[in-house]
């Protein structure tokens, strides 16, 4: 930072003046106080340089949706309006405002200049920052989304996205681990996104979906609207197009299983609810594996065919169980990831 100050053109094209004008913290704001306490005959001249710059710098330039060349568009406009001002409260006529601009040209010039750096910066961090949203062990995460859409984050899994989305542009998430997603369709058919990190990328417009990785498997479950899968594999791109109620599982080297499946057996874990009405043990076991991991043996295959009612609010794996047993008169038995049913 400059240690001494002349004329307003020396404030104006001082990136760290600037930046406090645009950008006041309460470190810059104390420093520039003392600045004045210490140096009062430069009031004036700060005052006119922070007009200047706040003159140029109209609230549209912090649009994370602006580009530069609609900054330095706004910058030339803004000189015009300002030149015409100064005249104008000078009462100076209209012939000399042409001295006028050649006095303040370069002072304007230098300035927008440094402006146009200091504001490009700050777009480009407002258009680079990201959100993360986490679900620990045993968490589940229900998020809204920048433009309405809603998701609901399983445990361990980590959502990735932009601070600010660009009207024009593509809405795009990165998962790690399971999600659900219901997408905002948008009037401009803005496209939605959903990225993990083998590079697998579910381009949606507005629907209702799941998707899941690890490090054996992805499965993507499309309950309403439509969905068209990009895998990468090899620099090339394969393009699988879905349609509601199938299962798309890729295994290792991009081998694609696409299947019919009811939605509801694999999202179950997506509510604290759960409905079982007239739900077989079949059924039920169906939810315990595809929506919780769990592998399920029914020894007496005569059980398979039990039906059940009832509506939980807990969806927990152990409350599902509990509520069988107590039910059903069934025996059951759990260790790891594994579930053993037996007549009593």
């Amino acid at each position: 930072m400059k240690q001494s100050y002349y004329k307003t053109s020396d404030f104006t094209t001082d990136e760290d003046f600037i930046k406090w004008v645009q950008y006041p913290t309460a470190e810059s704001d104390a420093f520039w106080q003392e600045f004045l306490e210490k140096h009062p005959s430069h009031r004036q001249a700060v005052q006119e340089a922070r007009e200047m710059i706040l003159h140029l710098s109209a609230d549209n330039l912090h649009d994370a949706n602006a580009d530069l060349e609609e900054v330095w568009q706004h910058l030339h406009t803004a000189k015009q309006d300002y030149l015409a001002n100064r005249e104008a409260e000078e009462g100076q006529v209209a012939k000399v405002i042409s001295i006028s601009a050649s006095r303040f040209g370069w002072t304007w010039a230098a300035a927008a200049a440094v402006i146009l750096l200091v504001t490009g910066f700050f777009l480009y961090q407002q258009r680079t920052a990201t959100v993360t949203y986490v679900a620990a062990a045993g968490e589940r995460l229900h998020l809204r989304l920048p433009d309405s859409s809603s998701v609901v984050l399983n445990s361990d899994s980590k959502l990735i996205l932009p601070a600010k989305w660009a009207l024009d542009k593509d809405r795009i998430v990165k998962l790690e681990g399971q999600a659900f997603f219901s997408v905002t369709h948008k009037q401009n058919k803005q496209k939605f996104i959903v990225e993990t990190a083998s590079g697998l990328e579910v381009e949606v417009l507005g629907t209702e979906f799941s998707v899941f990785e690890s490090d054996s498997l992805k499965r993507v479950i499309l309950e309403s609207g439509k969905v068209s899968l990009n895998l990468l594999h090899q620099g090339k791109t394969q393009r699988v197009e879905m349609v509601p109620g199938e299962l798309v599982d890729i295994a290792a080297a991009n081998v694609i299983t696409k299947k019919k499946v009811q939605p509801e057996l694999y999202n179950a874990w997506k509510s604290s609810k759960l409905t079982l009405e007239n739900k077989t043990l079949k059924e039920i076991s169906a939810i315990l594996q595809h929506s919780y991991g769990y592998r399920v043996v029914v020894t007496d295959s005569s059980l398979m065919q039990q039906r059940i009612t009832a509506y939980l609010d807990n969806n927990t794996p152990n409350h599902i169980l509990s509520t069988l047993s107590g039910t059903l008169n069934v025996e059951i038995q759990k260790h790891n990831k594994n579930i053993t049913i037996s007549s009593n």
